[in-house]
């Protein structure tokens, strides 16, 4: 994926090993696609959130595709919680990865993106 489909996004690490300050722009809510007619009563809700989350980590910090090879999945990744930054076309997500344990895979990506987002170079886009 190209800079551009990144614009405005950034990632911080916290003091938490497993979790991540991420801003991305403010998708609508489960709530707000029911009443717009985006999305039916009865369908599962896909939070934007995880998914852009996901494919930021992947595909631009660690360069490696977003496909069923890559361990770290959807269901691995909990919003902790949320704010509101500036006029609101951005929100803060608190952001965990999950399920570790057991799985050599998962936590070997995350030392990578660790690795990567500890540097002093990091800015929380890229390192510079």
């Amino acid at each position: 994926m190209t800079r551009r489909a990144f614009h405005g996004l950034h990632l911080q690490p916290t003091g938490a090993p497993s979790c991540f300050s991420f801003v991305t722009y403010t998708p609508q809510s489960k709530e707000q696609m029911v009443a717009c007619g985006d999305l039916g009563e009865e369908e599962e809700y896909i939070n934007p959130v995880i998914c852009d989350f996901l494919l930021f980590i992947a595909e631009w910090i660690l360069k490696v595709p977003l496909n069923n090879d890559f361990p770290i999945s959807y269901d691995d990744v909990t919003v902790i919680c949320s704010r509101q930054r500036g006029n609101g076309s951005q929100h803060e997500y608190l952001m965990q990865i999950s399920k570790l344990e057991d799985n050599d895979l998962k936590r070997s990506v995350l030392k990578r993106l660790l690795k990567i987002v500890h540097r002093q170079s990091w800015n929380g886009f890229k390192p510079t």
